[in-house]
């Protein structure tokens, strides 16, 4: 450790070498200077630890004027005063002006030590409790650093999380890919219009920046309850399942045969003579009455609504019949086959579009084992409500405008707008933006969707945030 620094100011020459030499000899690093301007300048140089300062210097700055001078340059600097005329005036002031201690001259050698230590113990402890500080604010920096790097680090395992859970999702329903993103991008734009909107129900809503964050992740994460429902029902583009639609068809190719063979058997009991022409031809009679059920059982099967004719014309489906291996009459079309294909819009029954209903519920379940942290704690309701509808027709809960989130009410839009315009549902086609606009304000005015958040919606143009960018 290097010694300590001291400064003798006297203007005194034999005093001041004497006081040096004496400091030097004790192993302090000693200088003297002959004014308080000489001091300064030296102070600008370099720090000392002590000063010692004779309090009247002629034809310049006092000691006090030096101490001044030293609080501003060098505050750690401990002053202590000397002077032959001790008063208590001139104590008092040099206390006043920041001198720790101060002296009468003459003065022993071993007083003017006694100071000086009183001082440097004082010194060493401010100069220790610094030090401690200093390090204990590097280790507050770097602790907050490592805390830092940890919520860092932390979000973007969660965020990777979300990425994960969005890729399950659409694992499990490939046609709807993208969806939920996008979603949640219509979500977050509706809300930050919403932010800047100053009249109506939504002039008083103002969502923070975390309130955004967590509309943003209820919108990624709104559909992936998706999980827990069967892929079969999930993915169900048509009314039958393909596998079913096969067997009906080769049933009726089967029926087909069957009548052919039994003409062909009627035919040759009468006397007739075998023909294969003859077979050929009543088969062809056959196929073409097959081909005009299939075309129905085809038309039927689009999950789009039923024209009347066609559902009438559902009732001759009813009393087809082929003969099974076993040598039993069965029929060609079950009965859960005709009741998939009365089916009056779209491509579920009843029970099948519970199931796919089911998912909000199965949303909610599972976001709610996430412990969220506060500025998060209201995803799970966020998404829990995205279906449900002002009027109280929504699902599951059924709840009335007033029970439902505004941030629920502004991802209600933003969902249906997307499914709308979506052109990858194997089960519809793509509605324009302008019709599904219409349609948006078709179900705002029958009380299912907002109003007001509609209107901000398409006056803010917020459905151009998913709209394809031209290339």
């Amino acid at each position: 450790m290097e010694p300590y620094r001291v400064l003798i100011v006297d203007d005194e020459s034999d005093f001041r070498l004497l006081l040096v030499e004496a400091l030097d000899s004790l192993g302090y690093v000693a200088e003297g200077a002959e004014s308080a301007e000489a001091a300064i300048e030296k102070v600008k140089e370099q720090h000392f630890a002590i000063i010692f300062t004779d309090l009247n210097m002629p034809g310049g700055q006092s000691g006090l004027d030096l101490m001044h001078a030293v609080q501003s340059l060098d505050p750690r600097t401990f002053c202590i005063l000397m002077t032959g005329f001790a008063t208590t005036e001139a104590a008092i002031q040099a206390l006043k002006r920041g001198a720790y201690d101060f002296i009468t001259k003459p003065f022993k050698l071993a007083e003017m030590e006694a100071s000086l230590n009183r001082a440097l113990n004082h010194y060493k402890s401010l100069r220790e409790n610094e030090a401690y500080q200093s390090r204990l604010e590097e280790m507050v920096l770097e602790r907050t650093q490592e805390i830092l790097k940890l919520k860092d680090d932390i979000e973007k395992l969660f965020e990777g999380f979300v990425k994960a859970s969005v890729l399950a999702i659409e694992a499990r329903d490939p046609s709807t890919s993208g969806h939920s993103s996008r979603v949640a991008e219509l979500t977050v734009g509706l809300a930050e219009a919403v932010n800047r909107t100053s009249t109506g129900a939504y002039g008083t809503i103002r969502f923070s920046e975390q309130q955004v964050r967590e509309i943003r992740y209820a919108g990624l994460l709104h559909d992936f309850g998706k999980v827990g429902v069967r892929e079969q029902v999930l993915t169900k583009a048509k009314k039958l399942a393909p596998e079913r639609l096969e067997r009906i068809l080769q049933r009726l190719y089967q029926r087909d045969m069957e009548i052919a063979v039994s003409l062909m058997d009627g035919a040759w009991k009468e006397g007739k003579p075998y023909e294969t022409a003859n077979f050929q031809q009543l088969l062809n009679a056959r196929r073409g009455e097959s081909q005009r059920l299939v075309e129905l059982i085809q038309r039927c099967n689009e999950p789009r609504i039923l024209p009347q004719e066609i559902r009438e014309a559902l009732e001759e489906l009813d009393d087809l019949h082929f003969e099974h291996w076993e040598g039993e009459s069965s029929r060609i079309l079950e009965e859960e086959d005709i009741a998939a294909l009365r089916i009056a819009k779209g491509s579920l029954s009843d029970d099948e579009r519970d199931e796919i209903n089911s998912h909000v519920t199965h949303t909610w379940r599972f976001l709610s084992q996430i412990p969220w942290t506060g500025g998060l704690a209201k995803v799970p309701d966020i998404a829990y409500a995205h279906h449900e509808r002002l009027n109280g027709r929504g699902y599951p809960r059924r709840l009335l405008a007033e029970e439902i989130p505004p941030q629920s009410k502004l991802m209600a839009i933003a969902d249906v707008y997307d499914a709308l315009v979506a052109a990858d549902r194997p089960y519809k086609v793509a509605v324009t933006v302008p019709r599904s606009l219409e349609i948006l304000e078709d179900e705002a005015k029958a009380g299912l969707l907002d109003t007001e958040a509609l209107t901000i919606f398409i006056e803010g143009k917020i459905y151009m945030l998913t709209a394809p960018k031209a290339p």
